[in-house]
């Protein structure tokens, strides 16, 4: 089943940074098989144990949450686990630091609204700069 959804996602990163956002509209089937590719092409990168960048790690928690909402999962189940999708050894380095927080205001059909915060979702503790 496709939902139409809406999703404006603010980041904070370091202290000294204006916030980013982002806005992403899935209003038909097309717009969910760009994401799916998408991802496809993310996951090869980390099964080649590559480094993703800020915005396809946006598109790992975004894919996370439209198929959670498609489940019809609560925001608390939602935002326990988003933490646990990507460690710090996936992304690239200054990615932890560029996402301290982040905000997903979810706006779905049925007028459903939803507001996700996440707070260092990434460890920025546990760099490994060479294997």
């Amino acid at each position: 089943m496709t939902i139409l959804i809406d999703i404006r996602i603010t980041i904070q990163g370091e202290p000294d940074t204006a916030p980013i956002t982002r806005i992403f509209q899935f209003h038909n089937n097309t717009d969910y098989v760009i994401l799916e590719n998408s991802i496809k092409t993310i996951d090869n990168k980390i099964s080649k144990k590559m480094r993703i960048n800020i915005n396809e790690t946006l598109n790992i928690y975004l894919n996370y949450i439209i198929n959670q909402l498609q489940l019809n999962k609560k925001g608390n189940e939602i935002t326990s686990n988003l933490s646990k999708l990507l460690s710090p050894d996936q992304v690239m380095i200054g990615v932890p630091e560029s996402l301290r927080k982040i905000n997903f205001k979810i706006n779905a059909e049925k007028k459903q609204k939803l507001n996700i915060t996440i707070t260092e979702p990434i460890s920025t503790t546990s760099y490994i700069l060479s294997t």
